[in-house]
């Protein structure tokens, strides 16, 4: 036998024991004994770290959201800063481009283009001179040919002026616009990854409970999804007992019960039984005889209703009074036939008394 089962068995026995020497049961009632338990759950970083400060000890009660364990991501945290920045850069392209040119902007382009048409104008005068120079016999073909030019030259800079001030009128493209918009929001999804991660460097209660146990201490290096602690719900208490196999027929799931603890003496917490298990915890043998049946008992699950405001901790011993069905009344034993004897007949009463008062229980 293993020393897990030997333990079990020892556990089932001492629980056995308590049954017997505890309070006795009356016809309505059925009282079991246990301890108190709760779902645990182990709390663990999702990035690797090492440990700061634990700002807990075993046993201590905590609430929702209290910090329990600080640890230094190291460059990790510095992202944080990096991503912030380039959020900010991102928002100020975006409000730029929403915004628009600004009217100072606007005049300038306005006045480049003025002077472009004052150029052309002084261009087209010069061709119109050299021309005529050329008409009467006394100018130079080169002297046209650059004033020509000049004019070609004057009229594309009009134009390109022309159409950077329409460019300013309009403001921007709304595709630039949009491209700025889902840089922004890009920007916004990774700074929030990297307070998400640099977050992790705080380990914090999940729900009001009960601190178990504490593997972690300042120092340590801790692995992603290494337990640092171990913490019990405090709101969600249940007592595991055992259910002899002789009473298992009185008790039902979802029967009313009371759960009591010594730290309370005369206050009982409602419950409730939430399961009851199908397989018996402790055989003595393969065959089990009539005497050997009594031993079995079966898991039973008792659920604390919500509401207590006293401080109940998991481990604490609690004896549990459950609200059970009746004790089925025995069968009588048919009367025997006198016929063919010489003897006074019984009657069926007399006969079942006689007989159980010679039968074990």
């Amino acid at each position: 036998m293993t020393n897990v089962a030997v333990r079990r068995a020892a556990a089932v026995l001492s629980l056995a024991s308590l049954l017997a020497c505890g309070r006795k049961d009356d016809g309505r009632t059925i009282v079991l004994n246990g301890r108190i338990e709760a779902p645990t759950v182990d709390l663990a970083p999702k990035v690797a770290g090492r440990v700061v400060e634990v700002k807990v000890r075993e046993g201590d009660r905590v609430k929702a959201g209290d910090l329990l364990v600080v640890l230094d991501l190291g460059e990790t945290a510095l992202s944080v800063e990096r991503d912030r920045q380039g959020l900010a850069a991102a928002e100020s392209r975006l409000k730029d481009l929403e915004t628009g040119n600004r009217p100072p902007e606007i005049a300038a382009g306005e006045a480049e283009v003025a002077d472009r048409k004052a150029a052309v104008e002084l261009a087209k005068k010069e061709v119109a001179r050299q021309e005529a120079l050329m008409s009467r016999k006394v100018g130079v073909p080169r002297d046209l040919d650059r004033a020509r030019t000049d004019l070609s030259r004057a009229e594309a800079a009009l134009k390109s002026s022309e159409e950077r001030l329409a460019l300013l009128r309009e403001g921007f493209r709304k595709y630039q616009t949009e491209q700025a918009r889902r840089d922004a929001e890009r920007a916004a999804t990774v700074l929030k990854q990297s307070e998400t991660v640099a977050r992790e460097g705080e380990i914090r209660a999940p729900a009001d409970g009960v601190v178990l146990h504490r593997m972690a201490e300042p120092g340590l290096l801790l692995g992603a999804s290494q337990p640092a602690l171990t913490l019990a719900f405090a709101n969600r208490l249940y007592v595991r007992t055992f259910v002899p196999e002789t009473k298992l027929g009185r008790v039902k799931q979802g029967s009313a019960a009371k759960v009591s603890v010594d730290a309370y003496p005369g206050k009982s917490f409602p419950a409730r039984v939430t399961e009851i298990s199908p397989d018996a915890e402790f055989t003595p043998k393969p065959v089990e005889t009539r005497d050997e049946r009594v031993n079995l008992v079966y898991a039973a699950k008792v659920d604390l209703d919500a509401g207590w405001a006293e401080p109940l901790v998991p481990g604490q011993p609690a004896e549990v009074t459950i609200e059970a069905a009746a004790e089925p009344a025995p069968a009588s034993t048919p009367a025997r036939s006198s016929r063919g004897s010489g003897r006074t007949p019984r009657s069926a009463a007399s006969t079942w008394t006689s007989r159980g008062a010679s039968c074990s229980p």
